[in-house]
């Protein structure tokens, strides 16, 4: 299979543009500020939401990024698979499929990429799950 960033049309920019607005006249070079990310709960239907992936969610579609807070004060972590079967796994722990426990430090932000995988499960309800809006996703198409 091939995976392949599709980005809604509407949402795609002058790339131009966009360099045009990131450069700063009085400094006379390109700005740089991290503004921070707009994060989302996790939908569990139409009207709830949860930020707890202790028990195994589902993300709305492929490619998705998360922004996961580790509230405790001990390692936790987070695991990424295709199936509502998939079990938590110990950070650094890997399972016979090559799926990981990723490591999540106390007291900080931890940033995934799921690419393909839609499901996340986390080793504790102390770790806060967010997914980072944006509405590109990942289209899979047969490889040629």
């Amino acid at each position: 299979m091939k995976n392949m960033r599709n980005v809604p049309g509407h949402q795609s920019y002058d790339q131009g543009s966009i360099q045009n607005n990131q450069y700063n006249e009085a400094a006379g070079s390109q700005k740089n500020s991290e503004v921070g990310r707009h994060l989302l709960p996790i939908p569990l239907s139409a009207s709830s939401f949860t930020t707890d992936a202790s028990t195994i969610r589902v993300l709305p579609r492929k490619g998705m990024n998360l922004a996961v807070y580790n509230n405790a004060g001990a390692l936790g972590s987070i695991t990424l698979g295709e199936s509502a079967a998939q079990a938590s796994l110990a950070p650094g722990v890997t399972d016979a499929t090559g799926h990981v426990g990723l490591p999540c430090p106390p007291g900080q932000w931890t940033y995934i990429a799921c690419s393909t995988q839609q499901w996340v499960i986390s080793s504790a309800a102390t770790l806060l799950v967010f997914i980072i809006d944006d509405n590109s996703s990942i289209k899979q198409e047969a490889a040629r």
